[in-house]
């Protein structure tokens, strides 16, 4: 399994920017949410990977 990494980023518009430019250099990309340790809110993140068939 490829090595995943994660970069947070709370903006929805920095979100849909981040995973163009991603994407367009090659990676598989997907967005997601965490519960903050102890808190209310949410962490949003984009999670980006270098597909295996590469």
């Amino acid at each position: 399994m490829a090595q995943r990494f994660k970069i947070d980023c709370n903006l929805v518009d920095d979100r849909r920017t981040l995973t163009a430019i991603l994407a367009q250099n090659g990676y598989a990309v997907s967005w997601g949410k965490e519960k903050r340790s102890g808190k209310t809110g949410y962490v949003y993140f984009v999670e980006y990977w270098r597909p295996e068939n590469e």
